[in-house]
C-alpha cells in the first residue's frame, strides 16, 4: 500500500486528517509526504519530517528525514517505508502522526488513521518455517467470534499438545509452537472455529 499527502509549507492551508484501509501482515507499505513550498520570496531551510507517534504494530524502516531546503515553487517527497504486523488480534485502528520542524517553529502535525481491514472468511496458514527446529510460527484468522482450538497430533493421529483453546474476536492470529520436547517427524496441526475446521501438515527435523 502507498500513502501520499501533499503537505503545502508557507501557506496557511492544512492538511485534514486521513483514514487509510490496511491488511496485516502487509510489508513495504510506504507513507509519501510530498512537501511543497508556494512561497513566493522564502526558502524553507533544514526540515525535520519526524514521526512521533507510532503503534507497536507497525515497523517503521526511518523515523524521521532530513531536508536540506526548498526552494521557492519547489516539491520534494518524504517517504516512509513499514511493515505491518499480522498478529495484531482484534486491533481496530493505529493512529500514525508526524511532525514537520525548521528546529525553531514547528510548521505541521500530520495524523494518520490506518484502519486494519477484517478477514471476510476463516483461514489456516501454512507454518514458517517448515521445516523447523525447534520452534515454528502458525498463523490464521478468524471473521467472527469464535471457540477457537489449535490441536497439534502426530502422524498416527495422537494428539499431542493444544495451542489454542479459547474464544476469538474477529482478527489475525500468530501463535508460536516450540516442538523442543518432541521427536523429529511430521506432524499435523488442526484449527477448528465454530464450523469451520483446516488441517497441515509440518516436518520438525532435528
Amino acid at each position: 500500500m502507498k500513502i501520499i499527502l501533499t503537505v503545502i509549507f508557507l501557506s496557511s492551508i492544512i492538511a485534514a486528517q486521513n483514514t487509510y484501509s490496511i491488511q496485516p501482515g502487509v510489508n513495504n507499505n510506504q507513507i509519501v509526504l510530498e512537501l511543497s513550498n508556494t512561497s513566493l520570496s522564502e526558502t524553507a531551510n533544514n526540515l525535520e519530517v519526524k514521526l512521533i507517534r507510532n503503534s507497536q504494530n507497525l515497523t517503521f524502516n526511518q523515523t524521521e528525514k532530513l531536508i536540506e531546503n526548498i526552494t521557492q515553487g519547489e516539491e520534494i517527497e518524504a517517504a516512509f517505508t513499514f511493515d505491518v504486523d499480522y498478529n495484531i488480534g482484534n486491533a481496530e485502528a493505529d493512529t500514525l502522526e508526524f511532525m514537520i520542524t525548521d528546529g525553531n517553529a514547528i510548521y505541521l502535525t500530520k495524523q494518520f488513521i490506518l484502519q486494519y481491514s477484517i478477514p471476510t472468511e476463516y483461514k489456516l496458514e501454512q507454518n514458517y518455517p517448515n521445516p523447523f527446529n525447534p520452534s515454528t510460527s502458525i498463523r490464521y484468522q478468524v471473521s467472527s467470534i469464535s471457540q477457537v482450538s489449535i490441536k497439534v497430533y502426530d502422524i498416527l493421529g495422537n494428539e499431542v499438545t493444544t495451542l489454542v483453546n479459547e474464544q476469538k474476536e474477529p482478527g489475525y492470529y500468530e501463535i508460536d509452537f516450540n516442538a523442543g520436547s518432541f521427536a523429529s517427524g511430521v506432524y499435523i496441526y488442526r484449527l477448528q472455529a465454530n464450523n469451520y475446521v483446516s488441517t497441515k501438515k509440518m516436518m520438525l527435523l532435528k
